[in-house]
């Protein structure tokens, strides 16, 4: 794996880790009952009912500048039934997704796009995207690390869709990795929009430039 810009690296074999909750993670009595009553026959199931009743029983909203963002651990999410953008569906779904049994680590990434605009000297906001990477057996009993967007709308179990892991690169599609944490709160202190976009910046000058380039390399 490129290790330029990366400012938390995966610990793919300490798989139990990922089970464990953080500040914005925390696993409450709430989050537990809701999780047991999501859990399915197997992991990959449980991980379909848990995306399917975010999207069913919980609002995403839209507003850029929502000043909760970054600032809710999941069981606030949950209470409040409503999500203010990629951070807080990767909260919710990460402390559900745990509370179920389910290692799940948290991949912060920032557009490529966006730091081209930076190189060009355009003023803009952070620009990125919160996803989850989920340790599942497959149908052959084969264990491994599959990407999940805990943010995309989804009606059906049948909509879900495991991408593979490739752990040499770390695009995804015109999206670029910086991190991958355990909770984004306590790995990497972001609890802002504003810091967000410190963190992102942070993370681009440290990047390889090359790979934001206009070539798309999908994971």
């Amino acid at each position: 794996m490129k290790t330029e810009g990366l400012l938390v690296k995966p610990e793919f074999c300490n798989i139990t880790k990922y089970l464990e909750g953080g500040t914005r993670t925390e696993i409450t009595e709430i989050i537990k009952e809701k999780a047991n009553k999501l859990k399915g026959k197997t992991d990959g199931i449980t991980v379909r009912k848990i995306l399917v009743w975010m999207n069913k029983y919980t609002t995403r909203l839209h507003d850029g500048r929502d000043s909760r963002k970054f600032k809710r651990n999941a069981t606030e999410i949950l209470l409040s039934r409503e999500r203010t953008g990629c951070c807080d569906s990767c909260t919710l779904f990460t402390a559900l997704a745990r509370c179920a049994g389910i290692p799940t680590m948290q991949v912060l990434s920032l557009s490529k796009k966006w730091g081209k605009d930076i190189n060009e000297k355009v003023k803009l906001e952070t620009s990125g995207h919160f996803f989850a990477e989920v340790y599942l057996q497959d149908i052959y009993g084969k264990y491994s690390w599959v990407l999940v967007d805990p943010d995309k709308y989804v009606a059906d179990i049948r909509d879900v869709k495991f991408d593979s892991l490739r752990i040499e690169d770390r695009n995804i599609g015109d999206l670029y990795t910086f991190a991958y944490v355990n909770d984004y709160y306590d790995d990497l202190g972001i609890d802002s929009i504003r810091n967000m976009t410190k963190v992102q910046l942070e993370a681009y000058k440290q990047c390889n430039k090359r790979d934001f380039e206009d070539k798309q390399i999908d994971r």
